[in-house]
């Protein structure tokens, strides 16, 4: 993750990006995988490369729309970026009239095993969630040189059905929300994910997470979860309002505030002990196609959106 950081925070690697690519980012899980047209590209261009043969296919890619390899890094500093997008350029300048433009075809069905979409009349909430400490006698983000200081961001999908059961128990003066919904929010939202990609919460390590809505859309609610050893674990409280209007959500702000500890496979820094981590849902029109990328944990979607399997 810092590599990474240092290569995007740098000012000549952004304007290079500007200025002479067409930056396309893609989840390596769904494409490596993907048996359609948009998988087979993807496996051409990475035959090319040191990724071929590999069980990841992560990494930097400069390629045309031919699916020519010109370069390929896989997160180093932003000195071997520069270098290898340099490097690119000028394999791009040297390429032939005819290699640099083709008619792109139509992409062809989708592999829909390897392919999420929001499902029709669902919604977005997006997820941001930052580590804290106290500062001045209250809670504040990291300081700069501290790892993990940046806000991460996922993306909780609702379901239409699940919208208007909102509305429904809002507007019968409140209750329980969905066990399904707690669920899904405990298992794969109420997460540490600023410092890598976290490994989803098992059904029986969420100890207890009671979320409720009243007659005004208030929520509240407690969540504990804790893996099964203690090493790694998240508490604390969920409050905010939701409101929704002829089965759409027009408001859904809840705040989370609790103590974290431990870390996962590839969410290591972890601070040592209980901590404080803080996390904002929001609703997202969903325009812009960032907002539109699929929630991490729903490469295993039944499980996404039925969190008791």
């Amino acid at each position: 993750m810092a590599d990474r950081l240092l290569v995007f925070a740098n000012e000549e690697v952004q304007e290079l990006l500007k200025e002479k690519f067409v930056p396309v980012a893609a989840d390596d899980w769904y494409q490596r995988r993907r048996k359609d047209r948009v998988g087979e590209f993807f496996a051409k261009v990475v035959d090319q490369s040191p990724r071929k043969g590999n069980h990841t296919k992560q990494g930097h890619y400069v390629f045309t729309a031919t699916g020519k390899l010109l370069g390929f890094n896989n997160n180093r500093g932003p000195e071997r970026r520069l270098k290898m997008m340099r490097d690119a350029l000028t394999a791009w300048e040297e390429l032939p009239v005819s290699e640099r433009t083709m008619v792109v075809p139509a992409p062809g069905k989708n592999d829909e095993g390897f392919h999420r979409e929001l499902p029709e009349g669902g919604q977005i909430v997006k997820v941001f969630t930052r580590c804290l400490e106290e500062r001045e006698g209250r809670l504040q983000k990291l300081s700069a040189e501290k790892i993990g200081n940046l806000s991460a961001v996922d993306h909780l999908w609702l379901r239409k059905e699940e919208i208007m059961k909102l509305e429904g128990l809002i507007e019968s003066g409140g209750g329980e929300i969905s066990k399904d919904l707690s669920l899904r929010i405990a298992r794969f939202h109420l997460r540490d994910n600023t410092r890598g990609e976290p490994r989803d919460w098992k059904k029986d390590e969420v100890r207890g997470c009671s979320l409720k809505v009243d007659g005004r859309g208030i929520v509240t609610g407690n969540f504990l979860i804790e893996s099964g050893d203690g090493k790694m674990g998240y508490q604390g409280k969920i409050e905010g309002v939701i409101a929704v209007k002829e089965g759409r959500l027009t408001k859904f702000d809840t705040l989370v505030i609790g103590d974290h500890w431990g870390h996962s496979r590839y969410t290591g820094g972890a601070r040592p002990g209980r901590n404080p981590m803080g996390q904002v849902f929001r609703l997202s029109e969903g325009k812009k196609e960032s907002d539109r990328i699929p929630p991490q944990a729903i490469r295993w979607a039944p499980g996404y959106w039925e969190p008791e399997k």
